[in-house]
């Protein structure tokens, strides 16, 4: 019977070992932004001279509009290395980098990095970190525990249109 409960501990670990990843924090965000910030931003200004609107996925490897072969395997390579899955420019230079993503369709949640002026659809914009008290709260308290949709950001960079970005649909 011992057997049986440590089997049944054993399988319930392991299937909720099968779940999404959590995503990433807002601090772990930061880091690996503020460590590849040249790539970030020269991506950004590569970005921002197209005069059309593009998508790049990393996996499965595909583009909207369909881009030269060789840029587009370029690109996708860059964003790996940013540890980014996805990349969606506006020809406003509105560009977001998407790092995590949870479900689909009505029950989907993403964790981006954004370039581009604040967003008017956005319902809450976070301060940056500070030593105030209390301390500021994660994005990642909101996933789930709002309005059916919701966007939220916080700014990465005071003095640049650099931001970090929850979006989540219930």
């Amino acid at each position: 019977m011992r057997l049986l409960g440590l089997g049944g501990m054993a399988l319930a670990l392991a299937l909720a070992g099968c779940g999404a990843p959590a995503p990433p924090t807002d601090k772990e965000m930061t880091a690996a932004f503020t460590a590849k910030r040249a790539k970030f931003d020269a991506l950004q200004t590569e970005l921002c001279k197209l005069h059309y609107d593009l998508t790049i996925n990393v996996d499965p490897a595909w583009s909207s509009p369909q881009i030269p072969v060789a840029d587009e395997k370029r690109l996708r390579v860059l964003l790996s290395e940013l540890g980014v899955t996805n990349v969606k420019y506006l020809d406003t230079c509105q560009i977001w980098f998407t790092v995590w993503q949870s479900g689909v369709g009505t029950d989907a949640a993403y964790k981006k990095y954004r370039y581009g002026p604040p967003m008017y659809r956005v319902n809450e914009i976070k301060k940056p970190e500070t030593d105030a008290d209390p301390p500021e709260r994660d994005l990642n308290v909101f996933i789930g525990n709002r309005a059916r949709i919701a966007s939220f950001e916080k700014k990465l960079d005071p003095n640049a249109d650099w931001w970090i970005e929850l979006d989540h649909w219930q």
